[in-house]
């Protein structure tokens, strides 16, 4: 049987559910509803929900079947007029069955029968247990099957083993995987054996290994390209939180989940919370350098960037969720800025303002994108993701409200990152304004050549205003008074004929723009 897709909404006195199913054969359909049970059967259809108020039949119900769009649409009266259902969109939750309180009765175990020898009790068992070997491990009722069971190593469900996963409650799930192809998703080595208070100080070392402050520096001075990313209006800024609903393949993610119940004490409630900050920041940070539009690499992007996906860290406060989360996006992605790393983190408040209708649409956009990862990413899925898509439709609200709180209290600054970005960037800058002032030489240094003094010989030119004056020098000063003294007439012709001849070399000078420098 195929459980259909299907939407509720409600008035003060009604309840209308839509029930998406094309192929129904219309004529066996069947609709039960018994006080908060409600069931729906259409071959090849079978739905059954679990509604967190009373429901029933009266004349005011009504029911409809559109066959264009293959939607039966119900609407059903309330029992206590005005009562508000909550939680209709969570659909995990209302696919889980009712539960019904057990009386408690007292159970007896036979150990052994004593009117039985030991030994005769032995070989009875032996024959039963060889009978049901022969009729295929298959009891008298013919329901349940006898397999044989190998007893799993001690050192896997051992006390001292390292937890991960969704709250931290899972240990031994990868010893059965090959090292080499954990390693394509999870950077943490040995995560079966590393301990949870080394896995910090291990990822820190690996991060300051792998970041390139030429690479950082390149990004730091191209702010062209930078500016695309950053004044792209993402999703969660266009929504306003009545407005938000599950698509058709969010609705087949959630309604395909199995159903849990988590018991969380306070510690682990946190680290699942703080744990769900880091995951949002790497999908965010996706979103926008992918302008909304998810490439092949963005399952890579979120998986690395994403401590908690990439090395099971657990966190204590969220003030080292955010750290950590900006520090990754430093060293690994193919755009790492502070001033994109802080938008990001703008991004997951936005979000988580949103409430955690809004995060399961993250996060069933990660499922999706894990589950069709080349790389065995699905793992992932298994270890928190799946968790987290059932565990989020159970939270209360005031929970996500508390992170609000937290997040509003955090000013990163970049001192804390221990990657000395503030001396790289003052390092920029010294280059900056050293390159400005040889800029500035090489732009006065036409205007200093129009000023160069020549010297040819015993006399010197100045270039001035693209014309050539002679300067007097000495030796000029003392022939010219020698030949004062013996005749001022000739020394007046003289001069007259050398200053005739000088302004014919000048005009001639300044006509051809040429010096003879010979």
């Amino acid at each position: 049987m195929l459980t259909p897709r299907f939407e509720l909404s409600q008035t003060e006195d009604e309840l209308t559910i839509v029930i998406h199913a094309p192929y129904a054969n219309i004529k066996d359909t069947v609709i039960h509803i018994d006080g908060t049970d409600f069931r729906f059967y259409s071959t090849p259809y079978y739905l059954r929900l679990n509604l967190p108020g009373e429901i029933e039949e009266t004349d005011a119900s009504t029911g409809d079947y559109d066959c264009e769009k293959g939607d039966f649409k119900l609407k059903l009266s309330k029992v206590h007029k005005g009562e508000y259902f909550e939680n209709l969109d969570m659909i995990t939750t209302l696919l889980a069955p009712s539960k019904k309180q057990k009386n408690i009765v007292p159970v007896i175990e036979v150990i052994s029968n004593p009117c039985v020898t030991t030994n005769e009790y032995v070989d009875k068992e032996n024959e039963s247990n060889e009978d049901k070997d022969d009729t295929n491990n298959i009891n008298d009722n013919g329901d349940e099957w006898y397999t044989k069971q190998i007893p799993v190593s001690e050192d896997i469900y051992s006390l001292q083993s390292p937890k991960y996963g969704f709250a931290n409650k899972i240990s031994g799930a990868l010893s059965a995987f090959e090292n080499a192809w954990i390693k394509e998703i999870i950077d943490l080595p040995l995560p079966d054996k590393t301990l949870v208070e080394d896995r910090k100080k291990l990822r820190e070392n690996d991060e300051i290994k792998s970041f390139n402050e030429q690479h950082y520096m390149a990004d730091f001075v191209e702010t062209d390209c930078l500016e695309l990313y950053l004044s792209y209006e993402c999703e969660w800024e266009k929504l306003v939180q009545a407005d938000i609903s599950f698509n058709d393949t969010e609705k087949d993610i959630l309604k395909e989940l199995p159903n849990k119940e988590y018991l969380l004490d306070d510690n682990e409630m946190k680290i699942a919370l703080f744990s769900m900050v880091d995951i949002l920041f790497a999908s965010c940070y996706n979103c926008r350098t992918t302008l909304g539009e998810n490439t092949v690499e963005s399952c890579w992007t979120i998986n690395k960037l994403s401590s908690t996906l990439s090395w099971f860290q657990n966190f204590s406060n969220m003030n080292d969720v955010i750290l950590s989360c900006i520090r990754r996006s430093l060293c690994y992605p193919l755009i790492r800025n502070w001033d994109l790393a802080i938008r990001v983190f703008q991004d997951v408040k936005k979000v988580i303002k949103l409430g955690k209708k809004y995060i399961l649409k993250r996060f069933c956009e990660i499922y999706k994108l894990f589950n069709n990862s080349y790389e065995p990413r699905y793992i992932l899925n298994q270890l928190y993701i799946q968790d987290y898509l059932i565990w989020l439709q159970h939270v209360q609200n005031y929970r996500i409200e508390e992170l609000n709180l937290l997040l509003e209290n955090i000013i990163p600054t970049k001192e804390e990152l221990d990657l000395d970005l503030t001396k790289i960037e003052e390092a920029i800058y010294m280059v900056q304004n050293e390159d400005l002032v040889i800029e500035n030489e090489l732009y006065t240094l036409p205007n200093d050549l129009e000023k160069l003094i020549i010297s040819n010989d015993n006399k010197t030119y100045v270039n001035i205003n693209s014309r050539i004056s002679p300067l007097t020098t000495d030796s000029d000063s003392d022939s010219d008074s020698d030949s004062s003294s013996s005749s001022s007439t000739t020394s007046s012709n003289s001069s007259s004929s050398s200053s005739n001849n000088y302004n014919s070399n000048s005009n001639c000078t300044s006509n051809n723009s040429t010096l003879n420098m010979d």
